[in-house]
């Protein structure tokens, strides 16, 4: 028995639970009507055609007789439940992996405490690069402006010369 070969699918049944419940007269008009379809007779043109009427008796024999129809339904459904089972450990491991991303995220971003702390640091540098760049333009004027005593040093000078060429 092929046990990928889903035989009410062949019969073109519905199968799992609705496949169990389905009478040995509803396999047998399946049959005959697939069997008129698959005949080698009338498909002469298919090189498979009587490959596929095989498959199409074995898998009549099997869903007829009612021991080895329960079998095949009992296989259907540990294969249902075994898909189910994976599509909910998919599930859970699609979960943990985004679980482990986000805390992987987390752990290689920045804490917003930290982001403020550099900013407040950074303006700082920036004020005390300032502070430094106005006090050095401040000197430079005060070095160069006239000394009080000397503008006054000069007035007398430029007195006391006006003053002689009277």
């Amino acid at each position: 028995m092929d046990t990928e070969v889903d035989h009410y699918a062949v019969l073109d049944l519905p199968s799992g639970e609705e496949g169990a419940k389905l009478s040995e007269k509803d396999i047998s008009k399946a049959y005959k009507k697939k069997a008129l379809e698959l005949h080698p007779d009338k498909r002469l043109d298919d090189p498979n055609a009587h490959l596929n009427f095989q498959k199409l008796k074995t898998s009549y024999e099997i869903l007829k007789n009612e021991k080895a129809r329960k079998l095949f339904d009992d296989l259907l459904r540990v294969k249902l439940e075994k898909i189910q089972r994976q599509s909910h450990q998919d599930s859970k491991r699609r979960k943990m992996m985004s679980d482990i991303d986000a805390r992987e995220r987390a752990a290689f971003s920045p804490d917003a405490s930290i982001l403020a702390r550099e900013e407040e640091e950074r303006i700082a540098r920036k004020l005390k690069e300032k502070i430094a760049q106005i006090r050095a333009m401040h000197s430079k004027k005060v070095s160069t402006a006239p000394d009080p005593s000397q503008k006054e040093a000069h007035a007398r000078a430029k007195e006391s010369t006006e003053g002689k060429g009277e």
